[in-house]
């Protein structure tokens, strides 16, 4: 006999179910506009860029076109281990799942401003019901990543401090907050556990330390192996811009041009919350200041800048949206 369960129609979708689909089509939404916003801005010289393009696609430099596109997936695995690193300590998780957070994350961070959405989508992506308990990580994986960027970027500011043609009073400002941001570091995470361990009594502040408490359990071993992922990624990074510098042959040293490209990344990260031009209108802008004391072509500068930012960032970004609908609420346990 047949159950009454058996004939009755489909259920319509759960109220969860909705709400995911939801934020995922508000995601999706915000993430287009930033892409449509970006060529946009870009549109009054997107035909002298398309035409710089023109000049470099040539046989000759296929295989450093080649070798660019190779790099992204390394880059971003690199990335992914740094991720997988550190969720270890609470939920294990392999690396394609830490690839699919981690580009997950980059699709979402463009649509909520500073790191929130980055650290968003990386803990959403997570098949757990202690997800939210990785933040911590999160937060770690992103620090991390900022001060080898500062690190990076003092040293070029070092070499070409005395070369960039802006005040002085400005000059002053960001070498001390380099050094205080440097100094910052390793001081943060010698006081990790006392920073963490006060006693809360307000329950806001005890779902805080439990979201974050990650933090304190982390080793040295434990930070030096994700610090190396994330060096090792930064000079991919850096590897692929100045292979798209080497495109049009200008008359500077190699260590002229990696001082420049570590500028570029350091004013992206020291002021991602207030970036009103834009992730790409960013880079652009300080690539043209930096670059200026070598008298280089503006234009072929941009063009190098906009073909880093397609290759890594465009392209990631849409496959992060297609992992966004892929992706399902599970609750499984760690």
């Amino acid at each position: 006999m047949v159950q009454d369960k058996e004939l009755s129609p489909p259920k319509p979708k759960s109220g969860q179910a909705n709400l995911l689909w939801a934020i995922k089509l508000v995601v999706t939404v915000l993430i287009l506009s930033y892409i449509y916003r970006t060529f946009r801005n870009e549109q009054k010289g997107i035909a002298d860029i398309w035409s710089v393009f023109g000049e470099i696609w040539s046989a000759e430099n296929m295989p450093v076109f080649v070798i660019m596109v190779l790099l992204v997936p390394v880059n971003w695995a690199f990335e992914s281990l740094k991720w997988q690193t550190l969720t270890r300590k609470i939920i294990p998780i392999g690396f394609n799942e830490a690839f699919r957070g981690t580009l997950t994350g980059l699709a979402v961070g463009v649509a909520v401003p500073a790191q929130l959405g980055d650290t968003l989508g990386r803990v959403a992506a997570l098949k757990s019901d202690r997800r939210l308990e990785a933040i911590g990580a999160a937060l770690v994986s992103n620090g991390i990543q900022f001060y080898i960027s500062v690190l990076a970027g003092a040293a070029g500011w070092l070499f070409l401090r005395d070369q960039l043609n802006i005040p002085e009073r400005v000059k002053t400002a960001v070498s001390l907050t380099l050094i205080a941001v440097l100094a910052l570091g390793p001081i943060v995470f010698a006081f990790r556990k006392p920073l963490l361990g006060w006693p809360a009594r307000r329950k806001v502040f005890q779902k805080i330390q439990e979201y974050i408490g990650v933090i304190a359990s982390y080793t040295a071993r434990d930070v030096s192996t994700a610090t190396l992922y994330g060096a090792v990624r930064y000079l991919v990074f850096l590897s692929q811009f100045l292979l798209a510098l080497s495109l049009f042959h200008f008359p500077v040293p190699v260590a002229g041009l990696a001082a420049c490209v570590t500028l570029v990344f350091l004013s992206k990260t020291l002021i991602p919350a207030v970036n009103v031009l834009g992730d790409l209108g960013l880079r652009e802008f300080t690539a043209l200041v930096v670059f200026a004391s070598y008298q280089l072509p503006a234009e072929q500068i941009i063009a190098a800048t906009f073909l880093i930012w397609i290759l890594n960032v465009l392209g990631p970004i849409l496959v992060g949206i297609f992992l966004i609908w892929k992706y399902k609420w599970k609750k499984n346990k760690a």
